[in-house]
């Protein structure tokens, strides 16, 4: 009776362990991926942006049911029991990490490296966990020695379908991103990753056309790109302008002159009449211009703008002999999401 029950104990306890990751890691880690990945496969990438919340529970529930059912062929090929049952779920963790990782281009987009590793590490683990299998063990709190070596192979094997999934935290920021551009929430593809430090060319282009998107009120359309652009981490200023300049947009022409540092360029080619706020980091710039008609049109906002220059220069003055990445790194936390910084250490 023992027996049984501690059998009965293993696979109960190893059936919800891995039952409740498989869910949480597909439902709430994976949610973006394992949708886009559907899509790529069923549609052949023709419907990457349909909206996910009308099957991603399904969608869950089918890859969870599915890598359970590879328990199965576990037991009746392996037969591990015991504080070693867990290994039977090796099969079932192969498949969890090989469905999840989608790199936007191959729905399997694992490497040779992590193939011929993860081969390696699942024929250690078994050779290892059928050598001890057959050494003689003492009956002595085996229940708790048996739970112990249950959460030790089921913690190595959700490392191991970490390892095979996709956990790029960029990429995932673009397919949540990608979404919402479809949904034309643009406000919420802002706010996605927008205090991370990590970024790439194309999340820069993402953040770029919801910024052109954005509604904005009595001022032109696509001007939402002068409150928000320096808000974020950029990967490379010379890209996103270039992206820009073959927007064909009034709106991200301007965006990718102050991305130049052109100054001259940007007092030209803005038409300042037809703003009835000017936006942020447009009139940061067209401070920087000592714009007069700018400073007769809106005469409040360029007083502030201006009062807020000169405290950034005046933090400034006292390490002005020192190197310029020292320069950069001191002002950083307090201006450097201002056009101010950014033309001072860009330009």
């Amino acid at each position: 009776m023992e027996k049984q029950y501690c059998d009965k104990c293993d696979r109960w306890v190893c059936g919800i362990l891995f039952c409740t990751f498989t869910f949480c890691w597909l439902f709430f880690f994976q949610k973006d991926l394992v949708c886009s990945a559907c899509n790529r496969a069923l549609f052949d990438g023709e419907c990457v942006a349909t909206p996910m919340s009308y099957y991603h529970l399904t969608l869950t529930l089918v890859v969870t049911a599915l890598a359970m059912f590879f328990v199965l062929p576990g037991k009746t090929i392996l037969g591990f029991r015991r504080g070693l049952y867990a290994c039977n779920y090796i099969l079932s963790a192969l498949f969890l990490g090989i469905v999840t990782g989608y790199d936007g281009e191959s729905v399997f987009g694992q490497n040779y490296l992590q193939w011929i590793l993860v081969a390696t590490f699942s024929l250690l683990l078994l050779t290892v966990s059928k050598i001890i299998s057959n050494v003689p063990k003492s009956s002595y709190n085996s229940q708790a020695r048996s739970l112990l070596g249950n959460f030790l192979i089921m913690t190595l094997l959700f490392s191991m379908i970490a390892y095979l999934s996709n956990v790029d935290e960029n990429f995932h920021r673009r397919l949540r991103m990608e979404y919402l551009m479809y949904e034309a929430d643009y406000e919420g593809v802002l706010k996605v990753g927008a205090d991370e430090e990590e970024t790439d060319t194309y999340i820069d282009l993402l953040r770029a056309k919801a910024m052109l998107s954005v509604p904005v009120r009595s001022n032109p359309e696509g001007s939402g790109i002068g409150d928000n652009l320096f808000a974020y981490r950029m990967a490379s200023v010379s890209t996103l302008s270039d992206s820009l300049k073959a927007m064909q947009s009034d709106q991200a022409m301007l965006a990718s002159l102050l991305l130049d540092c052109d100054l001259t360029a940007f007092s030209d080619s803005i038409r300042i009449e037809s703003y009835s706020v000017m936006p942020r980091y447009y009139m940061e710039a067209l401070i920087l211009s000592s714009d007069t008609i700018a400073s007769q049109r809106f005469p409040d906002q360029y007083a502030a703008g201006k009062a807020a220059y000169d405290e950034f220069l005046q933090a400034l003055e006292p390490i002005r002999s020192e190197p310029l990445r020292y320069q950069a790194n001191s002002t950083f936390i307090k201006y450097g999401k201002t056009y101010f910084w950014f033309y001072t250490f860009h330009k």
